[in-house]
């Protein structure tokens, strides 16, 4: 699984905004402290709670194989982390 680059193509691509999980108006937030395109930023900095993940549905998991070597199609890495990041999964809220 190779790491996702931070570019304008894959800024572009990214669908962090439409995900039901994201807290709030994406315009409003998209800024230096919540950034989307988590799978190369990392977690978010805001609060998440867990109401499904489109991260199998975005052209950057697709274009990076994201999903390959077993890895979960609900990634949550708004939660988790950027891709590669060793983390430990946490109880997720209901």
């Amino acid at each position: 699984m190779e790491e996702v680059h931070v570019n304008l193509h894959n800024v572009h691509s990214c669908i962090c905004g439409k995900c039901p999980s994201f807290p709030g108006k994406w315009r409003e937030l998209a800024h230096a402290d919540m950034p989307g395109l988590f799978c190369a930023h990392g977690k978010s900095k805001l609060a998440i709670t867990t109401k499904g993940c489109i991260c199998a549905d975005c052209l950057v998991y697709q274009q990076y194989a994201l999903g390959e070597g077993g890895s979960n199609k609900q990634a949550y890495y708004c939660i988790y982390g950027k891709v590669g990041q060793e983390y430990k999964k946490q109880e997720l809220a209901a």
